[in-house]
């Protein structure tokens, strides 16, 4: 059973036999009776905005969507889907979307949008774009969709952009720098090992220079020695 929310004084209800009946509740007696479909009615969901916009589901397996606008005439069937899920069990209206449905079946759920049918939207006169517009118009916790902050974010977005490029371009010219540096440093390196080098082979004395010398001031202390002893 489901009451109309833009009509207090009706409700729908579904019966076991796949039956949809509307009733006045200032009446005794049902506004109309319609076989729906092939077995048990199991639920009934109404849109939020749209008025007259009845959805059924069943255990045959099958999502109906109708017209009911007037009460007082039979409904219009509008659209039949078979949503695969098994026998469904519940259906519900989205609050934010004027013909967005969602049925729970046997094995799964499943989404069932309208706003893409044709059939639909002309029978009710929707709008696609005046919903798409609505959505994204719509206020949500946290955010302003107001239309000079997006600019401003996309204006400092553009900028941190800009700033990190040339930042990565100074890094490479200071990496190439030091590079450069460092080869220089590096070519230098083997001219400051062979001057070294060659300055230790100068610095060090030749073995056979010393003996010579050791052997000539041996032979002039014994010249000396003897030189007297010849004299006398």
């Amino acid at each position: 059973m489901l009451w109309d929310h833009q009509d207090p004084f009706y409700l729908f209800a579904g019966t076991d036999n796949g039956s949809l009946c509307s009733v006045d509740v200032r009446s005794s007696a049902p506004v109309f009776t319609h076989d729906a479909h092939s077995s048990a009615l199991s639920a009934l969901a109404l849109s939020p905005t749209v008025s007259g916009c009845l959805v059924t589901a069943s255990s045959d397996r099958s999502v109906k969507l109708w017209d009911v606008r007037g009460h007082d005439s039979a409904p219009r069937l509008v659209r039949r889907r078979l949503c695969k899920i098994g026998e469904i069990h519940c259906a519900a209206a989205c609050p934010d979307e004027p013909l967005l449905f969602c049925v729970g079946g046997e094995f799964e759920m499943k989404l069932l949008d309208f706003h893409d049918d044709e059939t639909v939207t002309e029978k009710f006169g929707v709008s696609t774009t005046d919903s798409t517009n609505e959505t994204v118009a719509s206020p949500c916790s946290g955010t302003d969709l107001s239309s000079d902050k997006p600019d401003a974010a996309v204006k400092k977005l553009r900028k941190a952009r800009i700033t990190s490029s040339d930042l990565s371009a100074d890094d490479h010219s200071t990496v190439g720098k030091s590079t450069g540096s460092k080869s220089k440093n590096d070519a230098d390196l083997p001219k400051v090992a062979k001057k070294s080098k060659q300055s230790m082979v100068e610095t060090k004395p030749s073995r056979g220079t010393g003996v010579k010398k050791l052997v000539k001031s041996k032979h002039l202390k014994n010249k000396r020695v003897k030189d007297p002893e010849a004299h006398s």
